[in-house]
């Protein structure tokens, strides 16, 4: 039963345009080959490393620039093919994901929401994610998008973050004044089981997600199904 309805959170997509992989020169910036033989440099929405996500001649899929808007690059990398299934690379979709999740009350952690305001500032210059009202005050949410896996484990971060580091001091920040907060990470590929902080990457990081859930930050890991028509909230994965 809360599955099913942890379901009905999804991101449709729609004429995704196939190409592959070939390198990504920068971190805003990836080069594929279309089916045409171009080669085409598309926007890369992911600032991270991608670690494990960078496989020369791997399948990828593309979405095209909003009509209207100024871009020096035509496309938008959206996906690619891992392992046998595809991982969505796209950091804003976990974003559109929990504030559906906060708005239908598909989480545990929402079953009190009342409203839903995005990207909302919560002192020490920083902004949070989610702000969720509910009948008891305020419940603070930071969204993470999860794209490496190794054995099974999904680790969050792919690279050093002081940014990150900072938004679970600001969530701590805001326990203490009474309200409520928490982590939700976004796995965005099937072929994880668990879900552990990446201390062989960043042992800070590390180190502060499990400080922060013992000061009583809410930590929630859930798994996307990924393919070209949508992406799916699927199943909650434990927290190694």
């Amino acid at each position: 039963m809360l599955e099913a309805r942890l379901q009905t959170v999804r991101v449709n997509l729609t004429e995704l345009i196939p190409a592959v992989f070939l390198r990504r020169p920068n971190r805003f910036l990836a080069e594929v080959l279309m089916e045409d033989g171009r080669r085409e440099r598309v926007h890369c929405p992911n600032s991270g490393s991608m670690k494990g996500c960078l496989e020369e001649g791997a399948p990828v899929r593309l979405s095209r620039a909003p009509s209207g808007r100024v871009r020096t690059t035509a496309y938008t990398w959206e996906m690619i093919a891992i392992n046998g299934g595809w991982v969505g690379i796209n950091t804003q979709v976990p974003n559109e994901l929990a504030a559906q999740a906060a708005q239908k009350r598909a989480l545990p952690l929402f079953r009190d929401a009342t409203a839903v305001h995005r990207e909302v500032p919560a002192g020490n210059h920083t902004r949070i994610d989610l702000r969720v009202e509910t009948p008891s005050g305020p419940l603070w949410v930071e969204v993470k998008n999860v794209t490496l896996v190794e054995d099974g484990t999904a680790f969050f971060p792919d690279a050093v973050t002081a940014r990150g580091t900072k938004h679970l001091d600001v969530l701590v920040d805001r326990v203490r004044c009474g309200e409520q907060a928490a982590m939700v990470y976004v796995v965005q590929r099937t072929d994880a089981r668990r879900f552990a902080p990446a201390a062989h990457i960043d042992p800070v990081y590390a180190e502060r997600l499990r400080w922060a859930r013992g000061e009583g930050v809410g930590v929630c890991v859930v798994q996307a199904r990924v393919s070209p028509e949508a992406i799916v909230l699927e199943r909650f994965l434990p927290f190694a």
